[in-house]
């Protein structure tokens, strides 16, 4: 099962691209998910991409550049395909897609500010 200390862990551990696409885990998709979610890689472009075809083509998680995957983790029922701020996990049993979202981290000028509004109202 996928917790949000899973989820937690997953962008901790993978918070950097690797050093190249060559070090992904490539097979992991092709071997589990390539059917259900027609997976392909194109290499013809300015940037080399991987497209999920399950997910709809206005979405930005439709196309994804391949330098943006910091990892490819498998799970029992699930592929996770981890990014900066985000995962899109791939079911391994139907072309069902589910993304998390990192939430926004705010900097201290942030919380100055929230402090500071929340003290003596908006001004």
């Amino acid at each position: 099962m996928i917790t949000r200390e899973v989820i937690d862990t997953l962008y901790k551990k993978y918070s950097k691209a690797p050093s190249s696409p060559d070090c992904l885990d490539m097979p992991l998709l092709f071997d589990y998910v390539a059917d259900h979610h027609n997976i392909s890689i194109d290499m013809d472009g300015a940037t080399d991409c991987m497209i999920i075809n399950s997910v709809e083509p206005g979405s930005p998680f439709h196309r994804i550049p391949l330098r943006r995957i910091h990892a490819i983790v498998p799970f029992e029922e699930w592929i996770a395909i981890v990014l900066h701020s985000s995962i899109i996990f791939l079911s391994r049993k139907s072309s069902k897609v589910s993304i998390h979202l990192k939430p926004a981290s705010l900097s201290i000028l942030d919380r100055a500010r929230i402090a500071v509004e929340g003290k003596f109202g908006k001004q």
